[in-house]
């Protein structure tokens, strides 16, 4: 499970819950927590899947990667110095493009070098929202940092705090392509079960239908 590690790996640096939690939700926004993600827009326009784009960038095959500007990754890296920045790493610690870990250990030693500012913050805030801002509008940087689109990404840092807070509670938050079945079937449960366990809290939630930031009772 992609968020119990990432949750772990970025605690075990340093990262307080409030800053692992904000920086979560903002790559939950950008990616899903996908690190093979491809951006959406350019799937079509450079005929190539998530994993094909990805296994396709680690052989050579194509060899464009630092300046097709398509956004990849945990954080949707799309500058070219920093995609050539990743991709550099990533050969450098002999692991595919791809690679979850190498993928974090680049987002954290880019943040400490390049960003700071945004690190510190991560590393002594207490306020999820100070963090989720620090990290949407100094580091991802995404076209709409409007009030409503930072309340978005404020609530998906909540809700991996809130997943995390309790032992003996599974929690899942709820990401783009997820559908009840798949939740359940990853966690040994029943859609039946999810739907008795959630549907007071979400009452228009039926088996066809989930939004993605919800944090379900699994």
């Amino acid at each position: 499970m992609n968020e119990k590690h990432i949750w772990d790996k970025l605690r075990s640096m340093g990262l307080t819950t409030a800053g692992t939690a904000a920086l979560m939700g903002n790559l939950c926004a950008e990616s899903a927590l996908n690190p093979k993600n491809l951006q959406n827009s350019y799937e079509k326009k450079l005929g190539y899947s998530d994993e094909s784009y990805t296994i396709a960038v680690d052989s050579g095959s194509y060899s464009n990667f630092i300046h097709d500007a398509a956004g990849y990754g945990l954080a949707q890296w799309t500058f070219w110095t920093r995609k050539q920045a990743l991709l550099s790493f990533a050969r450098e610690k002999k692991t595919s493009i791809g690679d979850l870990d190498m993928q974090l250990d680049f987002l954290v030693l880019e943040l400490k070098q390049q960003y700071p500012a945004v690190w510190s913050i991560l590393r002594t805030t207490d306020n999820i929202c100070v963090a989720s801002d620090a990290v949407m509008c100094q580091y991802e940087r995404p076209a709409d940092v409007s009030a409503a689109a930072r309340a978005q990404r404020t609530r998906l840092g909540q809700n991996y705090a809130d997943m995390f807070s309790k032992s003996g509670i599974r929690k899942h938050v709820v990401v783009s392509g997820d559908t009840l079945t798949r939740i359940a079937a990853r966690y040994g449960t029943s859609v039946q079960a999810i739907l008795q366990a959630n549907q007071n809290r979400y009452p228009e939630m039926t088996a066809d239908l989930i939004c993605v930031g919800w944090v379900l009772y699994v």
